[in-house]
């Protein structure tokens, strides 16, 4: 194989490069919004309203109260916040969580944490699309589940549950029960109305929404007990403690706003280049696209299997020509090892090693989808001829 090439980046579901408005509002914040917006002094004042004006822009996307939104350094400690703070404010409705087997490693590695503290836990299966059954999920709740967590667009393989019938059915089979929804790959893409929902808690993520990824909230129901996992002062309403990253909510607010005014557009742009890059490399021998159709997952995710070549191999050496992906989960905490989610669905274990997920942005255009695409087919065709198992 030849050296870098062009530039194509396809990791959006990692992180993304933020808007022009957005970086100009982030700026902005690390230059003049320097004071704590916690202050008792004037100089405090314009970081407060920057700070409140996000809290709006965010709920307004949720249709939320701005009093109900907590800020996160990211997605993934929403996540953990979500599940921990809730299971320990709720223990008088018992130690057990009911999760999907989708669930993001920050939900489920949370939880497994949690056991040593007597929380048990049971799985609920997916299809071959990674999609739950709603009376799988109901039939999982029982008088001693205290929660219920459910991966609104899978981050793999960008699978996008029916909220409505697995809330209802969660809440039917226990009302008492906290419910999660993770919205962090959704949030900004789909539409989301967290008051209709029924849920008790909603995670949401900056790189969905065109924001940085080190930005995230949590949505959390008034009444729906929460305790903080970050403890120390009395920052977002006692529920988050320590001075607030105030470029990066400034940038979440911005991107909020944008997302809510371009939603539409935004969603079917980034269907329509995921559709356009999927048909490219399934027209390479032997890749497997994993989970729904391009139509009818997260906008701009892709995720396929490569037979006989190794997810982390082909997307090292697509880094080495240029094209920025994943090895399988934007995620991936252990090298090497097979796709829990892929073998939720039933992919078999010598494929489980050898998924790739790309994501389009809202920058992304098609020729860099149809560059990308020529340099796939010449490195796994490159790596086959590499490897004694693809001789």
């Amino acid at each position: 194989m030849t050296g870098p090439g062009r530039a194509v980046y396809l990791d959006a579901a990692a992180a993304v490069r933020p808007a022009a408005r957005v970086l100009e509002a982030m700026t902005h914040a690390v230059a003049e919004l320097w004071a704590s917006p916690s202050g008792p002094h004037p100089q405090a004042g314009a970081p407060a309203a920057a700070l409140e004006r996000a809290r709006e822009d965010v709920a307004a996307l949720l249709g939320a109260g701005p009093d109900d939104i907590v800020f996160t350094c990211g997605a993934t400690e929403a996540r953990n916040l979500a599940v921990a703070g809730l299971l320990s404010a709720n223990r008088h409705l018992g130690r057990r969580a009911v999760l999907t087997s989708v669930e993001h490693p920050a939900v489920t590695s949370t939880v497994l944490r949690l056991a040593r503290d007597g929380v048990e836990h049971v799985t609920v299966g997916v299809d071959r699309d990674g999609h739950v059954d709603p009376a799988a999920l109901a039939a999982a709740v029982d008088e001693r589940t205290a929660l219920v967590s459910i991966h609104h667009g899978q981050h793999e393989v960008g699978a996008v549950q029916d909220l409505e019938a697995l809330v209802g059915a969660a809440r039917a089979a226990r009302p008492e029960a906290r419910i999660h929804v993770d919205a962090a790959e959704t949030a900004g893409l789909l539409a989301l109305d967290v008051t209709a929902l029924g849920a008790d808690a909603v995670t949401v993520g900056g790189p969905a929404m065109g924001a940085p990824a080190w930005s995230g909230a949590l949505w959390v129901r008034p009444g729906a007990g929460l305790h903080p996992i970050i403890t120390g002062g009395a920052q977002e309403a006692g529920k988050r403690a320590g001075p607030e990253d105030l470029p990066a909510i400034v940038g979440l607010g911005v991107a909020a706003r944008l997302a809510r005014e371009a939603m539409g557009a935004r969603a079917d742009r980034r269907r329509g280049l995921g559709a356009r890059l999927a048909a490219g490399l399934l027209a390479v021998p032997g890749v497997t696209l994993n989970g729904p159709p391009p139509e009818s997952r997260v906008p701009g995710n892709v995720h396929v299997t490569v037979a006989r070549v190794e997810g982390e191999t082909l997307a090292v050496a697509l880094g080495t020509r240029g094209i920025a992906v994943s090895p399988g989960s934007a995620c991936t905490a252990d090298a090497g090892k097979a796709s829990p989610t892929l073998l939720a669905m039933g992919v078999p274990p010598e494929l489980a090693h050898s998924g790739l997920l790309l994501g389009v942005g809202d920058d992304t255009a098609e020729d860099e989808i149809d560059h990308a695409v020529a340099v796939f087919a010449e490195v796994v065709a490159t790596l086959r001829a590499m490897s004694p198992v693809g001789r």
